[in-house]
């Protein structure tokens, strides 16, 4: 476990642990697969991942998670190649924040919390069905203020394991990948996020943040887009001090708005995001940074519709995390 804060020093420690992942391969163009191993390609993945971690010490005792993910394979040959991913989901710490049981695990104050992995690996296929891969991984668990303390645990890993892959000699040389076709973009976007965070430690109060967007897209192929758009954040917890005392402002001192640009890289239905915005307004008393950055999903439900879920944050400092919907038209 790696310390980012002096809050979580005390619970540095050794994390063992075992993680299991399934990949599908995503078409990319009507190919034979023999063909493309014949030059450097790039095979896009989506995944799921479970993973249960002993945190190394008792105070922070142990993590079990669950998350989909996004990612590739850049083969050099048939059988040497890098891997890469990045998963989303949510994991079960048995150990929390306590003040009078456990006062020394300042990390998290929640069980249930946001999971994050984001792994770098090599993989070498030794047989049509067998492969052997090791790399590193990052996992970070927090919460998105949702329960404080909210500080967070990272973690740095080595890992060593078995692939299998159970139809890699079934279709060799005949499955074909789909043809590549005009894709088109609906540019306009208008949405609706809610997230809810306590206000402090202090003044443990939840409260519920409203965040409107509109955006524009720019997509010229199915592999992803950009949007920009300005974005309505409205937040009570503008309207106390850490300690629960009024301010005595007025509801339009709640708000914020941002303008913002995104990257999303597309896999089938699933989108992969990155936000970062600026606050063209905020509240005189507001101590945010003027930028803010995001990560988090799309998922198109159907043509006009996308459900959406991003971690809004202030470099490594979580704001709150978002769920929502977006129309598009």
């Amino acid at each position: 476990m790696i310390p980012h804060s002096t809050y979580t020093e005390p619970l540095a420690a050794t994390v063992s642990g075992i993680q299991l992942d399934a990949d599908w391969e995503i078409p990319i163009e009507r190919r034979p697969i023999y063909q493309k191993r014949k030059k450097y390609y790039n095979q896009p993945h989506l995944g799921v991942s479970l993973l249960a971690m002993d945190m190394g010490l008792a105070t922070t005792g142990s993590q079990f998670g669950m998350a989909v993910s996004v990612g590739g394979v850049r083969s050099f040959s048939e059988n040497f190649g890098v891997r890469w991913r990045l998963a989303h989901g949510i994991s079960y710490l048995s150990e929390k924040y306590d003040v009078q049981k456990d006062p020394i695990n300042y990390a998290i104050g929640s069980n249930f919390n946001y999971l994050l992995v984001l792994t770098g690996e090599f993989r070498f296929k030794f047989s049509n069905y067998l492969g052997i891969n090791g790399g590193l991984n990052l996992t970070h668990c927090s919460n998105g203020n949702y329960k404080k303390p909210n500080v967070g645990l990272n973690v740095v890993n080595g890992s060593l394991g078995i692939s299998y892959f159970p139809h890699s000699n079934r279709s060799e040389g005949k499955r074909l990948y789909r043809l590549k076709h005009k894709y088109f973009a609906y540019p306009y976007a208008l949405g609706v996020k809610l997230a809810i965070r306590e206000h402090s430690i202090e003044f443990p109060q939840p409260t519920a943040v409203w965040i409107f967007d509109f955006n524009y897209r720019i997509q010229k192929n199915s592999k992803g887009y950009w949007d920009y758009g300005i974005e309505l954040f409205s937040d009570p917890n503008y309207y106390w001090d850490q300690y629960g005392n009024l301010y005595g402002v007025k509801a339009k001192d709640t708000r914020e708005v941002a303008l913002k640009v995104g990257k999303v890289f597309l896999f089938g239905r699933l989108g992969l995001r990155f936000d970062l915005g600026y606050y063209a307004l905020k509240p005189v008393h507001s101590d945010k940074p003027v930028f803010y950055n995001g990560l988090g999903c799309d998922y198109r439900l159907s043509q006009n519709w996308i459900l959406r879920n991003r971690i809004k944050a202030h470099l490594n400092k979580a704001d709150f995390m978002e769920w929502g919907l977006s129309y598009i038209w």
